[in-house]
């Protein structure tokens, strides 16, 4: 498994939907996302909260108040255009001690909001690299200066 970094979320000109753009050396993994789900890796990455907890932060809730801790977001698959991950959480007694290890079924983009919340690393299997990612330079020029034109509108005010 190889441990990828966020780029961000964007909108390209030839989907309807926004992308998250994940980078593992000099490949980039797009990963064609819902508006909602965008918009909730958005907001984690930017540390933003909300009034009242979304989904995602609801599943944060819930794993701490079952004492489970997200070790790492797995996208361990590419099957007929679909890409699959699944959650590794450890959950501990009320000593600290590893009780058991969940593996939990998640769409990429769920485990990807809940993962930027908590800190976790995301993993993609090299397989999956291997088939779907794109040569970095697809992104543009390294520059500094970013273009946030493609960046998805988190408020929705777009769509």
């Amino acid at each position: 498994m190889l441990e990828v970094e966020i780029l961000g979320v964007s909108q390209a000109e030839e989907h309807r939907y926004p992308l998250v753009l994940l980078r593992y050396e000099s490949r980039v993994l797009p990963i064609l996302v819902g508006i909602p789900e965008a918009s909730a890796i958005q907001l984690g990455l930017q540390g933003e909260k909300t009034a009242r907890p979304m989904t995602h932060d609801l599943i944060c809730n819930l794993l701490a108040g079952l004492r489970g801790e997200l070790i790492s977001v797995n996208i361990y698959k590419l099957e007929n255009e679909t890409f699959l991950a699944h959650l590794n959480v450890e959950q501990k007694n009320n000593n600290g001690e590893v009780e058991q290890i969940l593996r939990i079924d998640t769409r990429p983009s769920d485990g990807i909001a809940v993962a930027v919340r908590v800190g976790c690393p995301i993993l993609v299997a090299e397989e999956v690299m291997d088939a779907a990612a794109q040569d970095a330079s697809i992104l543009g020029g390294d520059d500094d200066e970013e273009d946030d034109e493609d960046d998805v509108d988190v408020d929705g005010d777009d769509y």
